[in-house]
This record gives structure tokens, C-alpha cells and sequence, in this order.
């Protein structure tokens, strides 16, 4: 039973955000609080922070948010995948491609995918959200308030098919997550359940 005077992940993660803006390092240990009894949920948004904060700490964290992607069935999301560069404790830049290592046999069901990914992408945001076309279309037509990519591609050569997006190395861990999202929603629905996700350089 927890006691009614402790804080729950929600109060915490509002403290480490207060503590962060203030510059106080005892952010880390509310935010490390904060998703210790939680999903990958609160993972992404203690990444989200340290972007929006331009502080290199959205790296790491980015990374342990990845890897809660990866699905019971077999995909595996590398701790490396649409990594943050960081330098001189600033956030620098985001690579924004998703190569995907299945079986030789899956290979062409995984260009499909990642094909059919490629609409759905243009239309993630910085926020994290997936547009519907509609959605695209009045926010085009009425002014836009988010980022999102400039345009998307599928190489199918090399030695695995990759994904990959113009996104001016724009650092935003949210839209990082529905690309993810979107990339192994196409998979399943292609069949694919055993492949390994990452970035190279």
C-alpha cells in the first residue's frame, strides 16, 4: 500500500521539471523516482525535458526510452536508435534514420513496411503526435504550430533496409517516439515480428 504522503510518479516528474528549469541537480534523482514504478511512458518525457532544457542529459535518457519499444514477439530496438549528439553538455543534433536487420527471407516485406510507413511519418510532430491526413490538412491550411519532417525516403540497398527523415537534426525525443511508433506499426502489419532496430552512423 503506498502511503497517501508520498508522491506518485505524476508530482515527481512536475518536481524534476521545476528543479530543472531552476538548475538544481536534484532533478536527476526526482526524475530517476519518477519512473521507477512506471512504463516507457515517463521515459519519453523525461527526455522531452532535458531536449527542451538543451541539456545533454536528453541523450542517455533517449536511449533507455528506445529500448522500451521493443516488443515481447521478437522486434528489438537498439539503445542507439535515433540517438541524441551531445557536446559540451548541450544537445547538438538528432540522426534520424531506423534501419531494420530481419532475416534475409523477411528482407522484402521490410521495405514494404518501411514504404508504408513513409506517409504516416510526414505527418509525426516535434509534440509526438501522429496526424490523420485531415489533421495534416487543416493544420497546412490554417497555420502550423509543430515541426514536423521535410521529407522521408526508403534506401533498400546496403545491408538492411532503412528509413530515413529530413528533420534539419532537429533534437525532439517525442516525435522520435511516434517514428518508432509508426515504423513498428508497419512491421507487424506487414508480418514482421523478429528484426533488430537501430541507427548507424
Amino acid at each position: 500500500m503506498t502511503d497517501a504522503a508520498t508522491p506518485g510518479p505524476e508530482s515527481l516528474f512536475q518536481q524534476g521539471c521545476a528543479a530543472l528549469t531552476a538548475g538544481d541537480e536534484g532533478a536527476a534523482d526526482l526524475f530517476e523516482r519518477a519512473v521507477r514504478d512506471t512504463g516507457g511512458d515517463m521515459l519519453w518525457r523525461v527526455a522531452d525535458a532535458y531536449a527542451r532544457a538543451y541539456s545533454a542529459q536528453a541523450a542517455p535518457w533517449t536511449s533507455r526510452a528506445v529500448t522500451s519499444m521493443s516488443t515481447d514477439a521478437g522486434l528489438m530496438v537498439h539503445p542507439g536508435t535515433l540517438r541524441i549528439i551531445a557536446d559540451h553538455g548541450i544537445c547538438e543534433q538528432q540522426l534520424w534514420a531506423v534501419e531494420v536487420r530481419s532475416s534475409e527471407t523477411d528482407r522484402p516485406a521490410v521495405v514494404t513496411a518501411l514504404t508504408a510507413a513513409l506517409p504516416r511519418l510526414m505527418r509525426v510532430t516535434d509534440g509526438g503526435q501522429e496526424l490523420t491526413v485531415q489533421e495534416m490538412d487543416d493544420a497546412l491550411s490554417t497555420g502550423v504550430t509543430f515541426y514536423s519532417p521535410n521529407h522521408a525516403a526508403v534506401d533498400a540497398g546496403g545491408t538492411a533496409p532503412r528509413v530515413w527523415l529530413d528533420c534539419k537534426d532537429a533534437v525532439a525525443p517525442m516525435m522520435a517516439r511516434a517514428v518508432l511508433h509508426v515504423v513498428i506499426d508497419e512491421l507487424n502489419a506487414a508480418g514482421i515480428t523478429r528484426a533488430e532496430l537501430c541507427t548507424q552512423l
